[in-house]
C-alpha cells in the first residue's frame, strides 16, 4: 500500500482546503477533545463574548443576551456561525500568501477527513439512539391528545408525527446510526456519507419545513456529508449516470509503523465506546425515568369537570368563567394541566399524598400559596374537595382516542383518513 498521494494539487484545491480546514476546525472543536473538563465551557464562553461585540460594533444589532439553548437557530448561533465563516476566509487568504509554494496538503487532508467522518458519526449516533429509545420525539402526552389540532405549532406536529410510532421512531433512529457506524472505516466511507446525506437531506427538509430550530445544525451535518463524497463524485456519477466503469478507490497508509496502527485501532475502539455506552445507558434510564417505561403518577388521566361547588354555590360551566377548570389532566410526576372553560391551558404543580389522600396544588408563579385538597377516586370519578371547595371529574379514557385505538391493520378496505 503506497504511503500517501504526491500529485500536484490545483491552486482552487488548495485554497478551497485552506478554508474547509479552517473553517470545520473552529466549527467542530474542541471536538475531539470534549473529553476534557471545561475545555467545551471555556471555549464556548469566549465566543460568548466575542459574537454580541462583532453584533454590536459591525452590525449595529440590539445587545445579544439568549445563547444556544434547546434552540440552535438564535440570533447568536447566525452570528457565530458568521464569525467561523469571516475567520475562516481570513486564515485562508492569510495561509495563501505564507504557504503559496506548497505543493499539496495529501496529509492534512486526510487527518481533516478521519476528523469529520468522526464528527458526523458521533452526532449521527446520539441524535440516533435518542429515537431507537423513543425520546427525542416521544408519544404525544395527554395534553397534545385534548390539545385543538389548529393550535399546535409546526414543529409540534413534526414531533407528534414522529412520536406516534415507536417502531418509525425506531426506523429513523437506526437510520442514523447504521449510516454513522459506516463513517467509521475508512473503506465504507463513501456508503456512510451517501446514507448520511440521504438522512441529513431529510432532517434539513423537516426543520426547514416544520420550523424546528435545529436548521443551521442540520443544514453542517449535510455540508460535512457532502464534504465527505466530494472525492467520489465522479466515481458515483459513472456508476449512477453515466454508465461508466468506476475505478477503485486507491488507499494509502498515512500510518507506516505497526505501533501507529495498532494506537489508532485502540483509539477508534474508545471512541466508538466512548460514544456508544453512554448514550445507550442514557436512553435505558430515559425510559425509565421519563420514556415509555416511566412509572405513571397516581390519578395519571385526563379528567372532565361535572360539578363544581364553590363555597356552596353551584358554579355553572360558562365559557366565559376565566376560573373554572374544564379539565384536569394528569400525566407527569409532581405536575398537572388544566384547562380553563375559555380553553387557555394552565400548568400547576401538584402533589399527590396517597397516604393522606390529599392533593396540593399550587402555581408555578406562587409557591407560597398553597390549596391543600382531598382526594377520592376509583376508576370512572374523582373528587377534589376541601372546606369551600369541591370538584367532580369523569376520567376520560385516553385509548378512546381515534389516533391511539385505530392502531395497525394490514387490510383496509377503504382509506381511514380523519
Amino acid at each position: 500500500m503506497p504511503v500517501y498521494p504526491t500529485h500536484p494539487w490545483s491552486p482552487t484545491q488548495k485554497i478551497s482546503f485552506r478554508f474547509f480546514f479552517a473553517f470545520f476546525i473552529l466549527y467542530t472543536f474542541p471536538f475531539p477533545l470534549t473529553i476534557v473538563p471545561y475545555l467545551s465551557y471555556w471555549y464556548s464562553l469566549l465566543w460568548q463574548q466575542i459574537v454580541p461585540w462583532v453584533g454590536a460594533h459591525f452590525l449595529h444589532l440590539p445587545p445579544i443576551t439568549i445563547f444556544t439553548n434547546g434552540s440552535g437557530d438564535t440570533t447568536y448561533d447566525y452570528l457565530l456561525l458568521l464569525s467561523y465563516i469571516t475567520l475562516a476566509l481570513l486564515i485562508a487568504i492569510i495561509w495563501s500568501l505564507l504557504d503559496r509554494r506548497r505543493k499539496s496538503y495529501h496529509i492534512a487532508y486526510h487527518w481533516l477527513r478521519v476528523l469529520v467522518r468522526y464528527y458526523v458519526a458521533g452526532m449521527m449516533f446520539l441524535y440516533g439512539i435518542i429515537k431507537i429509545f423513543h425520546l427525542q420525539m416521544p408519544a404525544p402526552y395527554l395534553s397534545q391528545l385534548v390539545q385543538p389540532f389548529g393550535d399546535k405549532s409546526p414543529m409540534g406536529l413534526a414531533w407528534s408525527y414522529v412520536g406516534y410510532s415507536t417502531t418509525f421512531s425506531a426506523f429513523t433512529g437506526w437510520s442514523e446510526v447504521i449510516a454513522g457506524a459506516f463513517l467509521l472505516f475508512r473503506r465504507t466511507t463513501l456508503l456512510g456519507a451517501v446514507l448520511c446525506s440521504f438522512v441529513a437531506v431529510n432532517i434539513v427538509a423537516i426543520n426547514f419545513c416544520f420550523d424546528v430550530p435545529v436548521k443551521l445544525f442540520s443544514s453542517m451535518l449535510l455540508l460535512m456529508s457532502i464534504f465527505l463524497m466530494a472525492p467520489d463524485v465522479q466515481r458515483l456519477l459513472n456508476v449512477f449516470l453515466l454508465n461508466k466503469p468506476a475505478e477503485p478507490r486507491a488507499y494509502y497508509s498515512y500510518l507506516p509503523k505497526r505501533w501507529m496502527r495498532i494506537t489508532a485501532i485502540v483509539i477508534k475502539v474508545l471512541y466508538i465506546a466512548y460514544i456508544i455506552i453512554p448514550q445507550v445507558e442514557n436512553g435505558i434510564n430515559g425510559q425509565k425515568r421519563y420514556g415509555d417505561k416511566r412509572p405513571l403518577p397516581p390519578l395519571y388521566g385526563i379528567y372532565n369537570t361535572e360539578l363544581l361547588v364553590r363555597n356552596n354555590d353551584t358554579i355553572p360551566p360558562l365559557t366565559t368563567d376565566t376560573t373554572r377548570w374544564r379539565q384536569l389532566i394528569i400525566q407527569f410526576e409532581k405536575r398537572a394541566t388544566v384547562k380553563l372553560m375559555n380553553d387557555t391551558i394552565k400548568p400547576y404543580n401538584l402533589v399527590v399524598d396517597t397516604t393522606l389522600k390529599t392533593a396540593t396544588v399550587f402555581s408555578n408563579t406562587d409557591t407560597l400559596h398553597k390549596v391543600v385538597l382531598n382526594y377520592k377516586a376509583d376508576s370512572v370519578y374523582l373528587t377534589l374537595s376541601n372546606d369551600s371547595l369541591y370538584y367532580r371529574f369523569k376520567k376520560y379514557d385516553h385509548r378512546n382516542f381515534r389516533l391511539i385505538s385505530r392502531g395497525f391493520r394490514w387490510v383496509n378496505e377503504y382509506p381511514y383518513n380523519r
